[in-house]
């Protein structure tokens, strides 16, 4: 995993910032996700190193998808996680949508 995303991190919202932000509609800055899992964790705000509060998808279960913190070594930081920085920060809503259709 390259790290260029670090720097996209830096402006993401802070933890709790968002709050009061329903979840559907939540901008979702990173998203982290690993195919061989099939587990996506989707990252709406940061501390800034390393821990996130977003959408955690594991084992392609998308009816169980849970809000709540993770971090890089609950993603298993091995070979295969990637993560995706978007040019336009989207809509949590719109990017489960997408998720669960790939």
């Amino acid at each position: 995993m390259a790290d260029g995303w670090r720097e996209h991190e830096a402006e993401m919202p802070r933890i709790g910032e968002t709050d009061g932000v329903p979840f559907e509609d939540k901008e979702i800055w990173l998203h982290f996700f690993r195919l061989d899992l099939d587990s996506h964790w989707m990252a709406a705000e940061s501390n800034g190193r390393g821990l996130y509060f977003g959408c955690v998808v594991l084992d392609g279960d998308f009816g169980k998808a849970e809000w709540g913190y993770f971090t890089h070594a609950e993603m298993g930081i091995a070979p295969g996680l990637m993560v995706l920085c978007r040019e336009a920060v989207k809509r949590f809503e719109d990017v489960f949508a997408e998720v669960v259709a790939e």
